[in-house]
């Protein structure tokens, strides 16, 4: 008596979920490079500054003295608390103008600041901040206030749940608390957001391009 031999249909079905189960191995595979990274915010973290600055595109920052906090990655900081205050100065492209001036009563914009939550790519921390005079300094009390910051901001911009995506090199956001103006938002890549929380007012429209970085 003859057996009959297996179904071509049929033998797909028995090895699919082997070749399944290969894929998913591979992918779990140690050595595998993740785009999701855990962030540390911690008392090694807390530094003092002096002569804290930064220039992008269409916005600078300034400090004189602080402290401020790191969240820190496998991978390099992703992102940055300044908790010492200073000045903040936003510009805006000749298209975006005549909205900058409307939200905020004034072009270019130089307005102080209480905090600012700054998200980046470590690449350009490293070139950026890595290279000015940060001290260690652990404080219980700076670091109570950057964690509180930490989370009312962190699941605004860049990341898979409680995990950060970094943003691409040369694209940053601020979140800058002030007196006069509340809450601003700012993201600055080859995208461009600049946004008034209370009231609410947004100066660039959906997808504006950043001129500097076309």
């Amino acid at each position: 008596m003859k057996t009959s031999k297996p179904s071509l249909f049929l033998a797909a079905i028995l090895v699919a979920p082997l070749a399944a189960a290969r894929v998913t191995a591979l992918l779990q595979e140690p050595g595998q490079q993740s785009n999701f990274f855990a962030v540390t915010l911690g008392p090694e973290e807390i530094y003092k500054y002096t002569d804290l600055r930064f220039t992008g595109d269409y916005s600078s920052f300034e400090s004189p003295s602080g402290a401020l906090a790191l969240g820190r990655t496998e991978a390099g900081v992703t992102v940055m608390i300044v908790l010492g205050g200073g000045t903040l100065s936003l510009d805006a492209p000749e298209a975006g103008q005549q909205k900058f001036t409307e939200v905020f009563k004034a072009h270019p914009l130089k307005t102080p600041f209480k905090t600012i939550y700054l998200r980046l790519n470590p690449k350009e921390f490293d070139e950026t901040f890595a290279k000015q005079e940060l001290v260690k300094s652990p404080d219980e009390q700076a670091l109570a206030a950057a964690k509180q910051i930490y989370a009312d901001r962190f699941l605004t911009s860049f990341h898979a749940g409680d995990k950060a995506i970094f943003p691409p090199y040369k694209t940053r956001v601020l979140d800058v608390e002030t007196d006069e103006f509340g809450m601003i938002t700012y993201e600055e890549g080859y995208w461009m957001r600049l946004r008034r929380l209370s009231p609410y007012a947004s100066v660039y429209p959906r997808d504006f391009v950043n001129p500097k970085q076309k």
